[in-house]
């Protein structure tokens, strides 16, 4: 048998003697192979690998004759000539890059046991095996890309890095930094800018005494990058750099080598259908050939391929593919330990792009999203690097094409993919296909009794046996049928099988693809009346993958009880599911409506449905604003028109608890902003996205806050719209506050300013001033925050407006507070609690009892504080409002380490610490692990309290904050000296 070598120059060996081709074409065909191996490489890919997009007439005859001589090289067994190609076959032990992954897949199972001397020498033989670039001396006369050439190079170089890395760390576990050096030098001269390699030289370069050279390091990687990306390096960088200027005695040892990032096994696979029929041989078979063991050794030898198994099923839209692909994954989910990933690539309205599945999908193996690279074809590389040596089940349903799934298909011999798709994908290697059909008629009777019972269908037997045969026998339709049938148990089963006898209510099921989909469809739609018929084109029209229950109330002009009940007709028909609380339709039957509508030659009718659905909307979100009351304020209500038919009671039923409300509904609500943006509807856009403001800000929904917003933002920009424009530049310079990205906080303010004065918008003035005063307070800068905060209350004070009065009163407290100057904060804060508390504004009150309570705190009235924070803490948890919560949690605990009630500290700190994570508080978790460091210090509990620091040290480096920095390294002094 012959053996290869690609990590490096292209070797072959036969029998010890070295038989590497020397003609340029036949090592680019080899090599196209090798990167193939085990997996089918069409003849169109190996005619554009060779000669790009013109091949000669001649072309095929002579990849024949170069597959001929290889095989007089390598034996005739080597090469499998296949259906639209060649395979070759190669046992894992005779190519070095499975060698390759197989040891370095060994010796990190050594590592993460514990068997550091083991891992590093099994690490040593794995990369000896390297000689160079992959492939060095081979290069492709044609396109590539055409082979999948570059991408297996990337793959292969990118674990190669990674395997380097990893033994660099189990080296320092073993204190061999000197050793290291030569190598760590060549790896960081060949890749520059990756900043953990340059990390670990310098590492070693200080721990083996040569400090001056570990700084030069830094200082040329810092050049190159601000040379080659204009950035400044990464905060890992710079932090080591820092802790190498401050000779920070923890550097000096080493320290254990950290474990590859864990991550609990995927679980994503869809629950399996309750009402699984038929099929079962067919689910076993699939089952066998997902599960089968990877080959190996002499299965290997015996021509098994050493990749993954791919099952492609394909059928007609309705055919039951999605069912049973779960089902099948179901059956076989045992077998893959390390997990199952699941995604719908939507192949039937917008596919989903491959990176964004590969950026999930390297998300639930357990990669930190900053190691996500960019780039396809390097997730593509990163993603088969992380399946290498598990074995995993990749689902992926619903696929657009062969190209949407190549990146997507793991290497891992152990991993095994099922595809669901409308179309065969004859392009895929290596596939199993199955086509899927329509059921027998006793399948199609037995999905019948699931959906209307034994007795029913023993009763009526002959008729449902009528109602499956003129249903085409397709598992769409059939579930259609039981679910009308279902609906309406008065029906006798004859009386839907003689609906459904005439011709031109039958499915064209013989047909494939859309076309089969198109008839079914277009049999239920014509069973619609006219006013259904309407409803489902408008569901279609408007675009929207999830819509609420009232939603055909406003598309079709109507009361909300007729809506929902012309509604539920269309999810009796199966042409809309119910979805807790909304409706969805499926996007093949949105597609098909959205096709209805516009051959309906009214393309004012869509925008105008779209609209009054936005208007409804915008009804039941100007109510929520009113009842949650306080927090973020719109300033105006805006000019779009309201859409509603509630009488008041439907709306206090919908409205009762306006934050729960808005939780339920918070996609449907992004997505409505996006599409109104979308279509041009401006005004009712940016007046939704406006007054959303509060409820993001509320709940912390900080993401989409920022995709409402700047959605709607473009639409104004797009459109001039300089009022919208103002309010939404306001409303992201709210949301950076909430960040504390002060720099892009006033940013948004100051354009929004300039914006309102033009406007003449005072209440627009006094909002972007306060907001100003408080980043300004922020930043520490007294002067320009009492500045503005004081031009804020001036106008505020014109207009009457006691809300921003109070809001204002709260800045220049808070202000004062920072600037030291204890007496006017008080009386700011007491006037401001006034305001809030006669305008029943809890959150106002909430907020403004924290810093009151920190004013007396810090003149010793320490019950009053501590009666004011519970009273916010209380508050907070009324509304729902993590981020306060935790702040005022935060204060008890210190007020409570300040009076001795240590225990009491500890357990409102650990939740004060809790609370920030959860809503990326980042300056708030700091201060509260300094605090929890500070308590477990005073119960003498010294290794928790440095747990604590360390973290806290580590948020303030990220976030510059200097003076909570130098309270927590006073602290951990003291619990070294401890």
């Amino acid at each position: 048998m012959a053996s290869f070598a690609i990590l490096g120059p292209l070797e072959v060996t036969v029998a010890g003697r070295t038989v590497t081709p020397r003609s340029g074409r036949q090592r680019a065909l080899l090599a196209v192979l090798l990167v193939n191996a085990g997996r089918d490489t069409g003849l169109g890919q190996i005619l554009g690998a060779l000669w790009g997009d013109a091949p000669p007439d001649t072309a095929v005859g002579q990849v024949q004759t170069l597959i001929w001589r290889l095989r007089g090289v390598l034996g005739d067994d080597a090469i499998a000539t296949r259906p639209g190609g060649y395979r070759l076959t190669v046992a894992d032990a005779d190519l070095d890059a499975r060698v390759f992954a197989a040891g370095a897949a060994e010796a990190a199972a050594l590592a993460r046991s514990g068997r550091a001397a083991e891992a590093a020498r099994r690490y040593g033989e794995a990369l000896a095996l390297w000689r160079g670039p992959v492939l060095a001396d081979v290069r492709l006369p044609g396109d590539p890309q055409a082979a999948g050439f570059p991408a297996a190079v990337a793959e292969l170089t990118e674990l190669r890095l990674a395997v380097e890395r990893d033994r660099v760390d189990v080296e320092f576990a073993l204190g061999r930094h000197a050793e290291l050096i030569p190598a760590l030098h060549r790896m960081v001269d060949a890749e520059p800018l990756r900043e953990e390699l340059r990390e670990r030289l310098m590492l070693a370069l200080h721990r083996t005494g040569r400090r001056a050279e570990a700084l030069e390091t830094y200082r040329r990687g810092r050049a190159a990058t601000v040379a080659e990306l204009g950035l400044e390096p990464g905060r890992g960088l710079r932090e080591l750099h820092r802790r190498i200027l401050d000779g920070d005695p923890l550097l000096d040892a080493a320290e254990p080598a950290p474990a590859p990032p864990t991550a609990p096994p995927a679980a994503q696979l869809p629950m399996d259908a309750a009402d699984f029929v038929g099929r079962h041989d067919l689910a076993a078979r699939l089952a066998a050939l997902l599960a089968a063991p990877p080959a190996d050794g002499p299965a290997a030898d015996a021509g098994q391929p050493a990749a993954p198994p791919v099952v492609v099923v394909s059928g007609a839209a309705g055919s039951g593919k999605t069912t049973l692909a779960v089902h099948v994954a179901h059956l076989v989910r045992d077998r893959f330990g390390d997990g199952q990933l699941f995604v719908d690539l939507r192949g039937g309205g917008e596919p989903h792009d491959p990176s964004t599945v590969l950026g999930r999908f390297l998300h639930a193996l357990g990669e930190d999203p900053r190691a996500v690279p960019a780039d396809t074809d390097e997730r593509a590389a990163l993603f088969r690097a992380r399946t290498a040596g598990r074995r995993l089940l990749v689902v992926l349903d619903n696929a657009a094409g062969e190209n949407q799934l190549r990146p997507l298909l793991p290497a891992e011999p152990g991993c095994a993919v099922l595809v669901t798709a409308r179309r065969r994908l004859t392009a895929l290697p290596g596939a199993h296909h199955v086509d899927l059909g329509v059921f027998a008629a006793d399948e199609a009777v037995d999905l019948l009794r699931h959906a209307i019972g034994d007795g029913r269908v023993a009763a009526e037997h002959a008729d449902c046996l009528r109602v499956a045969e003129r249903c085409g026998y397709l598992p769409l339709a059939i579930r259609i049928a039981g679910a009308r049938l279902a609906a309406r148990p008065h029906w006798p089963v004859a009386k839907l099988a003689g609906q459904l006898a005439d011709e031109r209510a039958r499915l064209d099921v013989l047909r494939t693809g859309d076309l089969a989909v198109r008839s079914s469809l277009a049999t239920s739609y014509h069973e619609l009346d006219p006013t259904e018929r309407r409803l489902l084109r408008l569901l279609g029209g408007v675009d929207l993958p999830r819509v609420p229950g009232w939603a055909a109330a406003a598309l079709l002009d109507r009361s909300p009880a007729e809506g929902e009940e012309l509604t539920e007709r269309l999810v009796e028909a199966r042409l809309v599911d119910a979805d807790g609380g909304g409706y969805r339709l499926h996007d093949l039957v949105r597609a098909y409506a959205r096709e209805l509508l516009d051959a309906d030659g009214a393309p004012g009718e869509r925008t105008a449905a779209l609209g009054r659905l936005t208007g409804g909307w915008l009804t039941l979100a100007d109510e929520a604003y009113r009842r949650t009351g306080g927090g973020f304020r719109r300033g105006v209500a805006g000019a779009a028109p309201r859409w509603s038919r509630w009488t008041a009671a439907e709306r206090d039923a919908v409205l009762g608890d306006p934050v729960a409300w808005f939780e339920a509904s918070r996609g449907m609500l992004v997505g409505t902003v996006r599409r109104a943006a979308a279509a041009g509807l401006v005004e009712p856009a940016w007046n939704l996205a406006n007054t959303l403001g509060r409820l993001f800000e509320l709940r912390e929904h900080l993401d989409d806050w920022a995709g409402a917003t700047t959605a709607a933002l473009d639409a104004c920009v797009a459109a001039d719209a300089d009022a919208g424009r103002a309010w939404l530049l306001r409303s992201l310079g709210e949301r950076h506050l909430n960040l504390d990205r002060l720099d892009d906080a006033l940013a948004c303010f100051d354009a929004a300013l300039a914006r309102f004065e033009r406007l003449g918008e005072r209440r627009g003035q006094a909002l972007a001033l306060r907001a100003a005063g408080t980043a300004y307070r922020l930043q520490r800068r007294d002067a320009e925050a009492m500045a503005a905060l004081s031009r804020a209350k001036a106008i505020t004070v014109e207009l009457g407006d006691r809300a921003g009065q109070a809001q204002v009163l709260f800045g220049v407290g808070a202000a004062h507070r920072v600037a030291g100057r204890p007496g006017p904060a008080e009386a700011a804060f007491r006037q401001a609690l006034a305001i809030f508390g006669e305008l029943g504004d809890r959150f106002g009150e909430a907020y403004t009892s924290t810093s009151l309570a920190l004013v007396l705190g810090g003149r010793g009235a320490d019950a009053d504080a501590e009666a004011l924070l519970a009273r916010a803490l209380g508050l907070c948890r009324e509304l729902g409002y993590r981020r306060g919560e935790a702040i005022s949690l935060g204060h008890l605990g210190e007020l409570h380490l300040r009076t001795g009630a240590h225990e009491r500290a500890v357990a409102e700190l650990t939740e004060a610490v809790a609370g920030a994570r959860e809503v990326g508080d980042g300056i708030g978790e700091l201060i509260a692990l300094r605090r929890l460091g500070a308590a477990y210090l005073a119960l003498g509990r010294l290794p928790a309290a440095r747990s604590a620091l360390r973290y806290c040290l580590a948020l303030c480096r990220e976030h510059g904050e200097d003076g909570e920095r130098e309270r927590a390294l006073r602290l951990l002094g003291e619990v070294r000296a401890g």
